[in-house]
């Protein structure tokens, strides 16, 4: 724009100009981020592929490619394999007892019962195998990877950290402490088809008020581990510990573990 016209005319003429030349530029420039973003979005569903070149990896690893072969005679036989240990790792961090009453776990066992305090231990010990290793958890709990199939098998070694928290639910039932907050509306049919499987499974001799409130708490544990092992947590809490433990013993008070 030229200030220095009194009249106006050269600034009102060169605004129009940059108008009108700017009009399909920006257009033009729309349809290419358009096609761009349409092209990115295509290639997310490969964002958790893996390179798991069996003679690359047994030369990075030192190992002769025939041993590795017959270690692993596929890429998705490797695959497996880490996903049973991952799985196993968490089962491992989830039937751990607690060191001693210095932590945080000391500190929950000091608010809560024993049943209430063993729940919040667990969630703890997940929590900080999940920090510890954060690409084997997301191998397991983030995107499924393009193209695999996890083997039945894994299925075993996947549920032992559910197993432990569902012990000290029934535990607490053998014991009559265990509400089953009788209060909760009446299930949906949608609703009845996502308890009926686990009644008669994994859950099988719980209450169904316990049961979907399970299913809740189940889903915001690892909500809340992928939301901190994935960077997000920053700028949302000052103390991550301390809200993973106030988070952790709400939802085992809302299943139905007594406070004391």
């Amino acid at each position: 724009m030229d200030v220095t016209d009194p009249s106006g005319t050269t600034a009102e003429y060169e605004d129009t100009v940059s108008a009108d030349a700017g009009t399909p530029r920006d257009a033009g420039f729309a349809d290419v981020s358009a096609a761009m973003r349409e092209a990115a979005v295509g290639r997310l569903p490969l964002r958790r592929g893996v390179d798991l070149d069996l003679e690359s990896l047994a030369r990075e690893a030192g190992v002769d490619p025939g041993d590795a072969r017959k270690a692993y005679p596929g890429e998705w036989d490797l695959l497996t394999d880490l996903v049973l240990s991952a799985y196993n790792a968490m089962g491992d961090a989830a039937e751990r007892q607690s060191s001693g009453p210095a932590d945080a776990v000391g500190s929950a066992s000091a608010l809560s019962g024993s049943y209430l305090a063993r729940w919040v231990e667990i969630c703890l010990n997940v929590r900080r195998w999940a920090l510890d290793h954060p690409d084997e958890y997301a191998l397991i709990w983030a995107a499924p990877v393009p193209g695999y199939s996890a083997p039945p098998e894994t299925m075993a070694a996947g549920a032992r950290t559910v197993l432990a928290l569902l012990a000290t639910l029934h535990q607490a039932k053998e014991a009559g402490v265990l509400a089953s907050h009788a209060e909760d509306p009446a299930l949906s049919q949608g609703m009845r088809r996502n308890v009926e499987p686990l009644t008669a499974g994994l859950l099988a001799g719980l209450p169904d008020p316990v049961v979907t409130r399970m299913l809740t708490a189940w889903t915001q544990l690892h909500g809340m581990l992928g939301f901190e092992a994935y960077g997000h947590i920053a700028g949302v809490a000052a103390d991550p510990e301390a809200f993973f433990v106030h988070a952790a013993t709400a939802m085992g008070v809302h299943v139905g573990l007594p406070r004391s």
